[in-house]
C-alpha cells in the first residue's frame, strides 16, 4: 500500500503541516498524522475517504499507486522575496520541493517564498514558491526577481522603456519603481533570475 507516502506528498505539495491537517480531520495532535506518514499506523478507511476528498484524488490510487511518480529532484528554498514593496534578501535554506521532469530539466533553479501582494493580479500570492531560473537578464515583459542596494529583494515584472528599467507591479495599489541608468549604478541593481512559474499556496 503507498498511503503513507501518498499522504506526506500530497500534504507537502499542498503546503498544509501535520498540525493543520490534524486540525482538519478532527485528530488533537499531529502525531497522528506522523504515525499515518511513517506507516507505523493506518486511519480507519472513511478517515481515508476523507483525505482522499479533502486533496482531490482518488481513493484506489491514493491507497495502491505511486503518486510521487515522475517526480526527479529535490530543489531547495532558499528564503523569500517580496511581493510588494523590497524586502531585505534572506540567503537561507529553508527547506525543499519536488520537482517533476520537465522541470528539471531546468539547470540551476531553486525556490522562494513569497511575502507581500503587489504581483496579486498575476496569480503570485503570500505564501506561494516561486521556481527561480538563476540568471543575469530579464527581457521586456518578463516577471522576474531583482536584488537592490545589495540587499533588497523583490518580484516585478520587468519593463525597458527610455533607458530605463521599469518594476512594474501586478497590483493597482503599488507604484512601479523606476530605475534609470544612474539610479541602477547607485543601487547596485542586480537580477538574480527569471520566474519560470509559481506553486500556489491553497488556503
Amino acid at each position: 500500500m503507498k498511503f503513507a507516502a501518498n499522504l506526506r506528498y500530497l500534504r507537502r505539495l499542498n503546503h498544509i503541516s501535520q498540525n493543520e491537517l490534524a486540525d482538519r480531520m478532527g485528530y488533537k495532535s499531529f502525531t497522528t498524522i506522523q504515525k499515518w506518514e511513517d506507516g507505523s499506523a493506518v486511519p480507519p478507511y472513511k478517515t481515508i475517504v476523507k483525505l482522499a476528498d479533502f486533496f482531490q484524488v482518488d481513493v484506489d490510487g491514493f491507497m495502491n499507486s505511486d503518486l510521487t511518480a515522475g517526480l526527479q529532484s529535490e530543489v531547495p528554498i532558499l528564503g523569500v522575496v517580496r511581493g510588494g514593496q523590497p524586502l531585505e534578501a534572506q540567503q537561507q535554506y529553508i527547506g525543499f520541493e519536488h520537482v517533476y521532469p520537465d522541470d528539471a530539466r531546468h539547470p540551476d533553479c531553486f525556490y522562494l517564498q513569497v511575502v507581500g501582494d503587489s504581483m496579486k493580479d498575476a496569480r503570485i500570492l503570500p505564501g506561494d514558491l516561486l521556481y527561480v531560473h538563476r540568471q543575469d537578464y530579464l527581457d521586456n515583459g518578463d516577471i522576474g526577481v531583482v536584488l537592490l542596494d545589495n540587499q533588497e529583494a523583490t518580484v516585478k515584472k520587468v519593463l525597458y522603456k527610455d533607458n530605463c528599467m521599469i518594476l512594474q507591479p501586478a497590483n493597482d495599489a503599488y507604484e512601479p519603481i523606476v530605475l534609470n541608468k544612474e539610479d541602477m549604478q547607485s543601487r547596485h541593481v542586480q537580477i538574480i533570475g527569471k520566474v519560470l512559474h509559481n506553486r500556489i499556496k491553497f488556503a
